[in-house]
């Protein structure tokens, strides 16, 4: 299944072998299934959802990527399949937002916007932030990040 493709590590030119995951909402690996090398991430998503809703008989499905991932067209055959998704929108995207009114710029004023945490991850929590300024004239990006406790001090002597 090796192939010529993008390389993540940035090495051209080298045989790659790409793996998708599925979790659980605990964020348990579930299932994985293993693509050639040449295959984009666009082309895994139809098939991903596919496969969650079938072999695990999954009705509500909120499918989670970034850019590369949920195309145009993929986000028009999710919503018609009913699916949900979440993904990062492009500058373009943001900007068209931005000038027809239906961003509130106002939400991305604060440096940590929301914060989350878990049971059943402790000590992690997820945290919706701004990230580093933008340009001026230019809409804030927003991201969410796990973040980790940072270790004590007799973790970092060992």
């Amino acid at each position: 299944m090796a192939a010529l493709g993008y390389s993540r590590d940035g090495k051209r030119g080298t045989l790659q072998i790409n793996f998708g995951l599925i979790c659980s909402p605990e964020g348990r690996p579930v299932g994985v299934r293993v693509h050639d090398g040449a295959t984009q991430d666009q082309q895994t998503t139809l098939a991903a959802v596919a496969t969650v809703r079938e072999r695990f008989g999954v009705e509500q499905v909120v499918f989670v990527g970034d850019r590369g991932m949920i195309t145009q067209a993929n986000a028009a055959t999710l919503k018609e399949q009913g699916v949900d998704f979440v993904s990062a929108l492009k500058t373009q995207q943001i900007r068209s937002l931005v000038a027809s009114g239906d961003v509130q710029l106002s939400l991305f004023d604060e440096t940590n916007l929301a914060e989350i945490s878990s049971p059943l991850f402790p000590g992690e929590r997820l945290v919706v932030c701004r990230n580093p300024p933008s340009p001026p004239n230019e809409p804030a990006n927003a991201a969410s990040c796990w973040q980790r406790p940072k270790p004590n001090s007799t973790r970092s002597k060992r």
